[in-house]
């Protein structure tokens, strides 16, 4: 029986307790009971130094020593807390944590697809010198547009320019500098002239040609003066014409940007590349100096368009045309404007063919579509009151206009706000019982201001028509019934079918004070009457229609007081001299065309008489002119001349009455504003009548070549016409007649001559004469 061997199975025990679990961290074995030293260096924490003796440790020694060190530096297990769950950090950390694994994902993916592209492309060039070298010029391109891009950052690329300016490398704000330097002295300095052919252009150098036009340019009548018209003379101001320095600059900047990429880059760098200096010009202005052009050099186009007669709508003809290319004709005026120093240019007119734009078709839809709107009538509405328009009175405010939609016309109907306005007023005065709102107008410097005594309701007439526009031909009523629409108060129904557009017309306090936009906008005030006359504008006309844009502006704002206030020409304009900057331009004199300081004021004047005419305003005093002027209606002109001759007209209505002026380079018109009367006014011109006959005489110039003559003044007969005005009031009752008569003098035929031309002498008579002979015998 073996006996118990203590180091050997302490060492075991040991063991066997190091190898089970405990639930706390081990504690260090404690050191043998023995005396004798730790087996182990680690185990003593220091390195003992060898024993003195050298006396050779014995075999079963050695193995002890070879346990214990064994028994000291097993490992032990180390044991800790059960681990805790990781918190959880609610759902926008794990949202993120989501995120961010995404994120390093897909960085890890493009990360790899990037060391691919970059092992596959180091393998492909390393088998191909081609391959090398494409490598090598997209580097180099690479790295040449990021340094093009910094040092062209903000400006225009080499190469480019504006008009005749070099822009290569400047920013905006030296281009705008250099573009207004350049080209805004031009475009407001400079003056344009269009040629109606090459044979205008050439005529201007006939100084002979030149002087008869000039003498007879005022007597011509409009329609007289178009159609033998060889230029037109325009500028800046007249066709509000602006310098579009901004869009110029983006332009240039643009360039090989967004305008072309590196192509345009390239291009403006080799070949160059210019952006086209030019003007931006009033549209109306534009198409009506255009129009003008047609008139004499073309055939406007017409169009198919609908007229409306007792309610009921037909296709109007229309017809292809030869006109001017607006486009062109723009860019034409552009060069003239800004490519001479100068300012100032000529070009010759060109007509090209112009197809129409609304067929036949197209307006027999317009047409069908207003029957179809307007055939049942209208119902309005207002505080109590009521009152139907017809299918006529619809019509009678409705117009159509072609417009461009998708690339392609259209001929679209709608109601005229303008027309329908002062007849909505009219009828709420018919139909409410109280007194019409009253109103004062008083100039505040160049602003009008509209004056009431602030009680009462005003309709709102604006309104009232955008929403039976609306209703009639808004593309949802068009398509679907049962429509209602509410603008401002006031609103429109359609039903489904067969019955009367329903109306109700919106009403507001009349304000104490309002600008006369804001009293316009309202309907607290309307347009009564306008009438329009036209003049020539060729050479020889300068002066005249200087006075005529002068005293336009004079009258322009002034004010006719209610109850009976007259207005007076002179008194108002005042008179006409030199002191007042008039020039001195056409005028009737003793029956001949002469020049007078203020030539020209009779045109306004006359425009002023036939707006009150057509308003039916009593006119107490009016003279015609000594001589008869084609361009007028017959027998409606008249003539002021200070202090002697006047036009006078009287304002027998409860408001004030306002009237504006405006013109252009070839019209004058005038407009009554106010609370409208509805007058109806009606018109019976009587024959012409023969008068005196003219006579001729001749003027000598002896700086014309001698034979030479031209017409001063074309001469004509005299004649007389009487012209009768009934003015009823809105039932229909008469409340005057005026008969207005005219009596025109002759015009004497002026000629002018040169000197006579010297007699034949008698020795080339006989020579002649010798000639004669020989050839009879021959």
């Amino acid at each position: 029986m073996a006996g118990r061997t203590p180091g050997k199975d302490d060492a075991a025990a040991r063991q066997r307790s190091n190898a089970r679990p405990h639930a706390r961290q081990p504690q260090k074995a404690a050191p043998r009971a023995s005396g004798r030293a730790p087996s182990s260096p680690k185990a003593a924490g220091r390195a003992p130094k060898p024993p003195a003796t050298s006396r050779k440790p014995s075999s079963s020694s050695s193995a002890r020593k070879r346990r214990d060190a064994s028994s000291y530096n097993a490992p032990s297990l180390w044991t800790k807390d059960a681990p805790k769950a990781p918190s959880s950090g609610g759902p926008v950390l794990r949202a993120l944590s989501l995120a961010g694994r995404a994120l390093l994902a897909v960085l890890a993916l493009v990360g790899k697809g990037i060391g691919w592209a970059f092992r596959s492309l180091g393998s492909l060039v390393s088998r191909s010198r081609v391959a090398l070298a494409v490598v090598v010029v997209a580097v180099v391109l690479a790295a040449g547009g990021l340094v093009d891009l910094g040092l062209n950052w903000g400006r225009a690329y080499a190469g480019v320019s504006i008009g005749e300016i070099d822009v290569s490398g400047k920013t905006a704000d030296e281009m705008r500098d250099l573009v207004e330097q350049t080209y805004a002295g031009r475009l407001q300095a400079g003056a344009v002239t269009v040629y109606a052919s090459d044979e205008a252009a050439a005529r201007v150098a006939d100084a002979m040609a030149q002087a008869e036009d000039a003498a007879l340019a005022e007597q011509r009548s409009v329609e007289e003066e178009r159609d033998r018209r060889q230029l037109w003379t325009t500028d800046a101001n007249a066709l509000s014409a602006s310098l579009p320095v901004d869009d110029l600059v983006d332009e240039a900047l643009a360039v090989g940007r967004e305008e072309g990429g590196l192509g345009a880059r390239a291009a403006a760098l080799f070949g160059g590349w210019n952006v086209k200096a030019r003007a931006d010009y009033d549209a109306a202005a534009l198409e009506a100096l255009a129009a003008d052009v047609d008139a004499t050099i073309g055939s406007p186009r017409v169009d198919f368009g609908i007229a409306v007669q007792d309610g009921q709508a037909s296709v109007t003809e229309g017809h292809d045309g030869d006109m001017v290319d607006r486009g062109e004709f723009a860019s034409e005026l552009d060069r003239a404007f800004l490519e001479s120093a100068g300012g100032g240019g000529s070009f010759v007119a060109r007509a090209e063919h112009a197809p129409l734009r609304i067929d036949r078709d197209g307006a027999q839809a317009a047409c069908d579509a207003v029957n179809a709107a307007i055939a049942a009538g209208a119902r309005f509405s207002y505080a109590g009151t009521s009152w139907e328009a017809s299918a006529t009175d619809l019509g009678d405010w409705v117009t159509a206009a072609p417009e461009e939609r998708d690339g392609a016309w259209t001929l679209v109907p709608a109601i005229d706000e303008a027309r329908a306005k002062p007849a909505i007023l009219a009828h709420v005065q018919e139909t409410r019982t109280g007194d019409p709102v009253h109103v004062t107008f008083e100039r505040d410097g160049d602003d009008v201001l509209v004056r009431t005594d602030g009680s009462g309701e005003v309709p709102l007439a604006g309104a009232t028509a955008s929403a039976l526009n609306a209703a009639l031909f808004g593309e949802e009523a068009l398509e679907h019934a049962d429509v209602e629409v509410d603008a401002g108060g006031a609103s429109a129904h359609r039903p489904a079918s067969g019955e009367p557009v329903e109306v109700t017309v919106g009403s507001g306090s009349a304000p104490a004070t309002s600008t006369f936009d804001e009293a316009l906008e309202l309907g607290l005030v309307a347009k009564v009457s306008e009438y329009t006359t036209e003049y020539t504008s060729g050479a020889g006309t300068e002066n005249r229609n200087h006075n005529i844009h002068l005293v336009s502006d004079l009258l322009n704002n002034s004010i006719a007081e209610a109850g009976g206030g007259t207005w007076s020409f002179n008194g108002t304009a005042g008179e006409c001299n030199a002191e007042r900057g008039f020039l001195g331009a056409g005028a009737i004199i003793d029956g001949e065309y002469d020049d007078a300081v203020g030539g020209g004021i009779c045109q306004v004047a006359t425009t002023v008489f036939n707006a009150v005419y057509e308003a039916g305003y009593p006119v107490p005093t009016r003279h015609n002119h000594s001589l008869y002027i084609a361009s007028y209606p017959a027998g409606r002109d008249a003539a002021v001349s200070w202090p002697d001759l006047d036009l006078v007209w009287k304002n027998d209505t409860a408001s004030d009455v306002l009237m504006r002026t405006s013109y252009t380079d070839g019209s004058v018109t005038v407009t009554l504003y106010g609370v409208d009367p509805g007058y109806r006014v009606s018109t019976d011109v009587g024959e012409w009548t023969e008068g005196e006959k003219h006579k001729t005489k001749t003027e000598r110039d002896d700086t014309l070549s001698p034979g030479t003559s031209y017409v001063k003044t074309a001469g004509t007969d005299g004649k007389k016409i009487t012209v009768i005005r009934t003015v009823a009031s809105s039932d229909g009752s008469i409340l005057h007649e005026d008969p207005f008569y005219s009596t025109y003098d002759p015009v004497t035929e002026v000629v002018v001559a040169g000197p006579e031309a010297p007699e034949k002498t008698a020795d080339a008579s006989a020579g002649g004469d010798a000639a004669k002979k020989q050839n009879e015998e021959g």
